[in-house]
């Protein structure tokens, strides 16, 4: 019961109060539930932006028998209030079995892989969380928050970086904002760009701190055009075999095509110009433009 107020209810209660709550609700699951995490070898967390195209990569790597992906837990923060191993573990896997079809409702979309392993797991080789703007700007504000990572999961960190043109990714983030606070004649798109490049500067900065091989640049359209091709890419550099009916079950649910959301709002020239510029700074960003 506790934990389900955890999980369900995160967001609203304060970070003490998640913290107890995390704690009072994990007590003795070290032992009892050890045994489901003999097999990991690695950990692996998004870093990004939100709108970006994460939600729908890690539903799909939920999907698979070997990957547990929790739904932005915000895992981090119980590193640094010093949990453990296990008992991290254990809560990525229950964010994952109690709110595992929260995919469903990722972004307004469904991500429900059918007749595959969302929420569940035949034998765990790969954790993690996908929260990627929480986590990236976490880490680079704390860079010693990274070394503390690798010590509490005892095997190799890598981080997922999902990218999407920037002019859609900033487009989404505001309509989403203004849709949110129901003020949709009110975008701020000033805000959101700024807001967009300081999450680019965080990655940067996590990109530096890591091993360039425990690094994933995948391109929201790249996936959105061959999901088969990507997903199986990603899955092998995480250490496990995608099956084709696996593949072939999270290919079924992928868009067709990218949303151009930035054909949804007027842009003024000068704003265009900014991001424009921007861009040139950051490597990962390379040949995007507002016309592709």
């Amino acid at each position: 019961m506790l934990l389900r107020l955890l999980l369900k209810k995160r967001k609203k209660l304060p970070l003490p109060i998640q913290l107890s709550l995390a704690h009072l609700a994990t007590l003795g699951t070290r032992q009892k539930f050890a045994h489901w995490f003999t097999d990991i070898e690695t950990y692996c967390t998004f870093i990004g932006y939100s709108r970006s195209g994460h939600s729908i990569v890690a539903a799909l790597l939920d999907a698979h028998p070997n990957i547990v992906m929790a739904h932005e837990l915000r895992a981090v923060k119980y590193v640094q209030a010093g949990f453990e191993r296990d008992v991290l573990y254990y809560l990525l896997f229950q964010m994952t079995r109690i709110r595992g079809h929260s995919w469903m409702r990722g972004g307004g979309y469904t991500y429900d892989v059918p007749d595959q392993w969302q929420g569940s797991f035949k034998k765990i080789q790969v954790i993690g969380n996908k929260h990627g703007e929480f986590t990236v700007n976490n880490l680079a504000a704390n860079p010693e928050l990274l070394q503390k990572l690798r010590d509490v999961v005892k095997v190799p960190v890598r981080f997922i970086h999902v990218v999407r043109n920037p002019f859609d990714n900033i487009a989404t983030m505001a309509l989403k904002k203004a849709q949110k606070n129901a003020q949709q004649n009110s975008l701020d798109l000033q805000a959101t760009t700024d807001r967009y490049f300081r999450v680019c500067e965080s990655v940067m900065k996590v990109k530096e701190m890591a091993d360039s091989g425990d690094v994933f640049d995948l391109r929201h359209e790249d996936f959105i055009q061959d999901p088969k091709a990507q997903l199986r890419n990603l899955c092998l550099w995480l250490g496990v075999e995608p099956s084709s009916s696996y593949l072939d079950a999270c290919a079924s649910i992928v868009f067709e095509s990218p949303k151009k959301s930035r054909h949804k709002i007027e842009w003024t020239v000068d704003l265009k110009q900014e991001i424009e510029n921007e861009i040139q700074l950051f490597p990962f960003l390379e040949g995007y433009t507002f016309e592709r």
